[in-house]
Formats: structure tokens, C-alpha cells, sequence
């Protein structure tokens, strides 16, 4: 029985073993299962951790560069405003601010002051003007500027009560404030005033020279028409007296040698009659015949000339339907320049010995233009070598010139004088020469009669 109750005993504690075995391994997986959850809770934990690490540093960047542009943006906004504050009072140009909608001034820098001589600040900008003729001016350029928004640029001419003062305006938008103001820019113009009226003065002097040219050229004319009716003139004189002295001076005779000496006179007075027409010309447009225009002319001016130069006008079939309506003495000049052009080139080389003898031509014909209306075309051709190809675009400007005396006013004038006739005006260089080619408007009344005739 011993033995049972040993066997007993020892089964109880094998159990109680076995048992407390069976417990601790559940607690070691049981730790195994928590230690593994443990762990990957830590590497979630880190994983976000480095996450929330990265993105700290991320803003902590984005907040230094933040940091380093908005001092930057102070810096430059200072920098920019005292470069403005600096520019706008160092300007040498008067500048005025003002309100759009009841135009008071609200800004100004000292040349604006020493430009007016006055306090202007919470003025009407209107004050700044003494002439009525400039306010009304100025009114008229902003609302333009309000309806174009485009800068407005224009000259005027500013009044105080010692002197005038030629001044460039300029009005524009300008955002000051917060709001949108008109600001006004004066700059003084006048040294470009006093050189522009230089050069008027020169221009008028160098016309003035030409003048004296033609007059010059048309006395030399009338010498040269009158030579032949004075010396008939004389030669009635000494017929009269030589009869009177013979006694056979009869009604008669008297008569006839009287009718003689008329017609001379008459034809001098002619004479003198054309040529004080054209040195004092009308100032009224009418219409004439260019062909007729341009025979005058001729017999006027070239009636002496080198032997060595000819100048011819070819026949027109359609001349008398060749009629401009302008200023005669006008179309007169721009024959005569070209003409005079011509001859220079001839003579040039002639001295050069480069020709024998100067040909001019000059013919008239009705063309149609681009657009199709009839113009009366008149072509000078020379034989006085061309246009250079580097001075070709040159030659029209003003005080262009490639004569040692030249005076550079010549074709630009027939320019000018053409833009007035509606006219135009070509060349073209021939194999010894050029060929300029003057194109006119023909008059109303004979397109008309051409109409009717077609």
C-alpha cells in the first residue's frame, strides 16, 4: 500500500509539473505574441517618427527661405523706394502727381517748383497754366489718355511773367497710394527750340539764296530778250530821224514805223510781266495746261544756255487735256530743280570730258497710277551719268547734298512741294544718265472732258 500511496503522490506532482509547464509556455507565446506586436507598434512609431522628422526639417527650410525672401522683399521695397524718392526728386524734369477725378495735385519735385515758380500742392493742375488756349489743351490730351490709355505726348508753350518756356508734355497712368492718379512730366526744350529756330533761319536764308539765284538768271533773260526789241527800237529811231531829215517822213511811213515800235514795247512789257509774275507768285491754286507750263519756263530761264547742252521737250498728243489744278509758280520751281540738277551733272562731266554734248529731254503723257485714276506723268531724262546706288534713299532728305556749295534743298523741296499737290515723285537710272519721273493729279474739270470724250 506504500507503494500506491508513493505512486500517488508522485502523479499528483507530475501533473501539478505538468501543469505549471503547460502555463509557462502559454506566457512565453503569449510574450512572444506581445514582444512581436511591441515591435511592429515601434516601427510604425519610428517610421512616423522619421516622417514627422523629415517633414519638421522640411518646414523649417521652407520657413528660413520664407523668412529670406520676405527680407529680401523689405530690402528691395526699401531700396526701390528710395531709388524712387531719389529719382523723382533729383529729376531734372518737372513731374506732377495728380488725382484722376478732380485733377488736384497730391505730388511734386523741385523742378516742378523752379519750373512754375508756385506752391501747387492741393491745386487744380489747370492753376498751372496761364493761357486758356493750354488748359483747354490739356483737357483735351487726358481724355484722350482716358479713352486710349495710351501716353499722351505733345509740345506746348508755357507763359509766366517773365519769360516763355517751350516744354515736352507728357501725361500717363501712374498706381500711387493705392490709387490710380495722372502723372505729368515737363521737360524744357528750349535748346532744341532755339536750335529748330536756327534752322528755320537757314533754311529761309538758303531760300532766300535761291531766289537771288533765279533773280539773277531772270535779269540775265531779260537782258538777252530785250537785246533784240531794243536794238529794232534803235534802228526805228535812226529810220525816223534820217526821213525826217530828208523831208520824206510821210503819215504813212510815220504810221507803220510807229505800229513797229508798239509791238516791241509791248512785247518787253510782256516780258517784264512774266518774269515779275514769277518772282512774286500768286498764292491762289488754278488750273493750267503743264505743257504750255513748262514751254514758259523754258523760254523764261534756259533761253541762254551752254552751247554744249540742249534741252527739248518733246510733243504731246494729249496736252491739252494735261491739266493740273495747283500753285503755277510751285510746279515752275520743281521743273526748274530738276532741270538745274540735270545741268550740274552735265556740266560735271563735260569738264571730266566723260561726254561731248548735255541732252535733257523732257516729255509729258496721261498714265493710269496703282489705283487706277489718270495722272498727268512728266519725265526729265539727262545724260548727266545717274544716281549713285549708296545715295540713292539720300537724295530727297533735307540739307542732302554731294556738291561742295550745294545747299541740300533742292530735291527735297520738289518733295515737299509734291506732298502739297498730292503728287509723287521717282527716278530710275538710264544707261548714261537718270530719269526722274514726276507724277500729278490731273484737275477735276478735265477729267470731266476726258470722260465725256471717251
Amino acid at each position: 500500500m506504500e507503494w500506491l500511496t508513493h505512486w500517488n503522490e508522485n502523479y499528483s506532482l507530475a501533473i501539478l509539473f505538468f501543469g505549471l509547464l503547460v502555463c509557462l509556455a502559454w506566457a512565453v507565446i503569449y510574450a512572444l505574441g506581445q514582444y512581436r506586436h511591441l515591435s511592429k507598434e515601434l516601427k510604425k512609431s519610428e517610421t512616423l517618427v522619421n516622417e514627422l522628422q523629415s517633414k519638421r526639417e522640411a518646414v523649417e527650410i521652407l520657413s528660413r527661405e520664407l523668412a529670406n525672401h520676405i527680407e529680401q522683399e523689405v530690402a528691395q521695397r526699401l531700396k526701390s523706394d528710395y531709388a524712387h524718392n531719389y529719382l523723382f526728386e533729383g529729376s531734372l524734369n518737372a513731374i506732377v502727381i495728380a488725382q484722376d477725378e478732380d485733377l488736384k495735385i497730391i505730388k511734386c519735385n523741385s523742378s516742378a517748383f523752379a519750373l512754375f515758380g508756385m506752391e501747387m500742392l492741393n491745386t487744380n493742375v489747370l492753376e498751372l497754366f496761364k493761357d486758356t488756349e493750354c488748359k483747354r489743351l490739356v483737357l483735351e490730351k487726358i481724355d484722350q489718355l482716358k479713352h486710349s490709355k495710351w501716353c499722351q505726348n505733345f509740345r506746348m508753350v508755357l507763359q509766366n511773367a517773365e519769360t516763355t518756356i517751350p516744354v515736352m508734355v507728357s501725361i500717363n497712368f501712374l498706381e500711387f497710394a493705392q490709387k490710380t492718379t495722372l502723372y505729368f512730366t515737363f521737360i524744357d526744350i528750349s535748346d532744341i527750340a532755339k536750335l529748330e529756330e536756327e534752322l528755320q533761319n537757314k533754311h529761309l536764308m538758303l531760300t532766300q539764296k535761291t531766289k537771288d539765284e533765279e533773280m539773277g538768271r531772270m535779269l540775265g533773260n531779260i537782258a538777252h530778250q530785250w537785246k533784240q526789241p531794243l536794238n529794232a527800237l534803235y534802228l526805228v529811231c535812226q529810220n525816223l530821224k534820217e526821213m525826217r531829215t530828208l523831208g520824206v517822213l510821210n503819215d504813212a511811213e510815220f504810221e507803220k514805223y510807229l505800229q513797229i515800235m508798239t509791238e516791241q514795247i509791248k512785247f518787253m512789257s510782256n516780258t517784264i510781266d512774266t518774269f515779275r509774275s514769277f518772282y512774286i507768285p500768286s498764292e491762289d491754286k488754278e488750273e493750267f495746261e503743264i505743257y504750255i507750263t513748262i514751254q514758259n519756263t523754258l523760254d523764261l530761264f534756259y533761253s541762254i544756255l551752254d552751247n554744249n547742252i540742249s534741252i527739248k521737250i518733246l510733243s504731246c498728243k494729249n496736252k491739252k487735256s494735261l491739266k493740273i489744278y495747283a500753285i503755277k509758280s510751285e510746279f515752275q520751281n520743281i521743273i526748274i530743280i530738276l532741270i538745274d540738277n540735270a545741268i550740274e551733272a552735265i556740266k560735271e562731266r563735260l569738264r571730266e570730258k566723260r561726254i561731248k554734248e548735255g541732252k535733257i529731254t523732257i516729255r509729258c503723257a496721261m498714265e493710269e497710277n496703282i489705283a487706277g485714276a489718270r495722272v498727268c506723268a512728266l519725265y526729265i531724262k539727262d545724260n548727266g551719268g545717274g544716281i549713285r546706288a549708296d545715295i540713292a534713299r539720300k537724295i530727297f532728305d533735307k540739307f542732302f547734298t554731294t556738291k561742295q556749295s550745294g545747299t541740300g534743298i533742292g530735291l527735297s523741296m520738289v518733295q515737299m512741294l509734291l506732298d502739297s499737290m498730292r503728287g509723287r515723285i521717282s527716278f530710275i537710272n538710264e544707261k548714261d544718265g537718270v530719269e526722274f519721273k514726276v507724277e500729278l493729279p490731273i484737275s477735276n474739270q478735265s477729267t470731266q472732258e476726258l470722260n465725256m470724250k471717251l
